[in-house]
């Protein structure tokens, strides 16, 4: 594969989605739950109980999605991410319309929806402006747009205990497939511009503090099937059993709730075509 340098926009994309599809359920279970309070916040500041058309975009595994339902019981809510694998995850949890497409050329007809939900979404892509250009797009007159983006990530001290014994043991970095824009809408004057040049007239803008204390299993478990157990298989079973013994001593000595703690500041904002 390329470097992630050399990558086209639409190939960053793709690997990214593939990452996401064969990653689904972990993410599902360990992270997804991490980040929904916040955009269930998100929701409360979006007038969507009149609304009749919403499209929920980069659903994901569509954690929002039965939110956003209760919130508009007589509403058409479609889900579109372009991970084929976190559609399925979504299909479980939502009765209503979901489509595989890329966020930044939404196959849909203008002038359409009521409101549009974007979470945790923009600083995956390679131009935010683009999804946040076609969301403009697809949306009515009057119609609503929340966002939620990071503005910072603090992990757990664990995390490291991981980075170092994988470097140590020589396991392979992975790369980002994709351009990371999150300098693009870390701050809540980023994200009005960002609007702005989109074609919105901002609204609420605010930044929150988020935090979740993981149980040392979940953590163990979500390392081992995420970035951490892929860096382990670059690794022999000799020396992948050895690292992996490594942590869970080092984690064990340490001890303590504190280490598995996950803070971060994130951006919410609001605004209407």
């Amino acid at each position: 594969m390329k470097p992630a340098g050399q990558l086209t926009a639409d190939e960053q994309s793709a690997i990214l989605a593939e990452r996401y599809t064969l990653r689904a359920e972990v993410y599902d279970a360990f992270w997804s739950p991490v980040i929904r309070p916040v955009g269930e916040r998100l929701l409360s500041h979006l007038p969507l109980s009149r609304a009749t058309k919403i499209i929920d975009v980069g659903t994901g595994a569509g954690a929002l999605l039965p939110l956003i339902q209760k919130a508009a019981p007589k509403a058409t809510v479609l889900g579109v991410d372009r991970s084929e694998g976190m559609l399925r995850l979504a299909k479980q949890k939502h009765t209503g319309p979901l489509a595989l497409m890329d966020v930044q050329k939404l196959d849909l007809p203008g002038d359409h929806f009521d409101a549009a939900v974007v979470a945790f979404v923009l600083f995956h892509l390679p131009f935010p402006e683009r999804c946040l250009q076609e969301v403009q797009r697809v949306l009515r007159t009057g119609g609503s747009i929340g966002t939620v983006t990071w503005a910072a990530e603090f992990p757990p001290p664990a995390n490291t205990v991981w980075d170092e014994e994988l470097a140590a043991a020589g396991a392979n970095l992975v790369e980002l497939p994709a351009t990371d824009s999150a300098a693009r809408s870390d701050s809540p004057e980023k994200m009005a511009s960002l609007l702005k040049q989109a074609g919105f007239i901002p609204g609420e803008i605010w930044t929150e503090s988020l935090e979740h204390r993981w149980q040392a299993k979940d953590h163990f478990e979500y390392q081992l099937r995420s970035t951490s157990g892929v860096r382990l298989q670059s690794l022999s079973s000799e020396d992948g059993a050895a690292c992996l013994q490594r942590v869970r001593d080092r984690l064990s000595r340490q001890g303590g709730d504190e280490q598995y703690v996950f803070r971060g500041e994130v951006v919410l904002a609001t605004a209407v075509k």
